[in-house]
């Protein structure tokens, strides 16, 4: 269990209730029901530039209102992740136009980002992290995200976490874990990490569902069971502020729209059917992100 919590003020959980009108059960049970601070330390950074360091386009949808707020408060900010198709990286371009200012892609291949392509089957399952130099060409890979990074000169950096990568996806892990240690070694220089994770109560219910579904179709139901038992880890990492976004509604949601129908599905398996309602209904329950900070 995670330490500290704020348990949800009976205020906040009868808005809960009522914003949760014309939403079904089914979603309204995945929405956090804790609390953390407000976060207030962007508000003193003089210079205001963020960049999401991720491995794949929609890795930042789970933080994409936060970027949108941001945005309007004058924030510079772009997002680094490897490349795709034409035509995604292309769509990638088109859905950032109106939360964030620059997208960049890191231009390598399979087989210069893993050495065990012929042998894998599912890019997404986890595996050891003491295998990691083994199986991913981390130093190419960190030498291709370090000139967009240098480049941009980020003061904040916005990525996935660094112990289970969101649901146990070894690369999200890899490149969350690669911003730590490009910082430690004064190779980047950020003021401040912040780390896109869900709570307790919102990680617990989801991955719930998504296995209950996987099992449900024949296919392999354990995979968060594993992603834990193999990072030694009991889930994401505790949050350490949360931000507002009811007024990143539709921009947020415009965002998400923006993927074509297969990775909507798949996106919906961690924002449970947010194709489903409009901005309005979704967001006013789904109304926060959480972050981890990392100073």
């Amino acid at each position: 269990m995670k330490l500290q919590k704020l348990h949800i003020s009976l205020f906040s959980f009868l808005v809960l209730v009522i914003n949760s009108c014309g939403v079904s059960k089914n979603i309204s049970q995945f929405a956090a029901t804790e609390n953390y601070p407000i976060d207030t330390l962007l508000e003193n950074i003089v210079e205001k530039k963020a960049m999401i360091v991720i491995a794949h386009d929609d890795d930042m949808c789970a933080m994409s209102g936060t970027i949108s707020l941001l945005h309007k408060k004058g924030w510079k900010i772009a997002v680094v992740s490897f490349s795709s198709t034409p035509e995604r990286n292309a769509a990638q371009v088109k859905a950032c136009k109106n939360i964030l200012d620059t997208v960049m892609f890191v231009e390598l291949k399979k087989e210069q980002i893993r050495n065990d392509n012929e042998k894998i089957r599912r890019e997404y399952a986890p595996f050891p992290k003491d295998s990691f130099d083994l199986v991913f060409n981390k130093k190419l890979i960190a030498e291709e995200y370090i000139k967009h990074i240098t480049n941009f000169n980020p003061t904040v950096i916005f990525t996935l976490d660094n112990e289970i990568g969101g649901y146990g996806n070894p690369v999200h892990v890899l490149i969350s874990q690669m911003v730590i240690d490009l910082s430690n070694e004064n190779r980047i220089h950020p003021k401040h990490i912040y780390q896109s994770v869900f709570t307790d109560h919102m990680e617990n219910t989801i991955m719930k569902r998504n296995s209950e579904r996987m099992k449900s179709w024949g296919l392999p139901s354990d995979d968060w069971d594993n992603a834990k038992r193999i990072y030694g880890v009991n889930g994401m990492p505790e949050p350490t502020v949360q931000f507002s976004i009811v007024t990143e509604a539709k921009p947020k949601m415009d965002y998400l729209r923006s993927y074509n129908e297969r990775v909507q599905k798949v996106i919906g398996f961690f924002i449970p059917e947010f194709y489903n309602y409009s901005a309005e209904k979704y967001f006013a329950i789904f109304n926060r992100e959480f972050f981890r900070i990392i100073k």
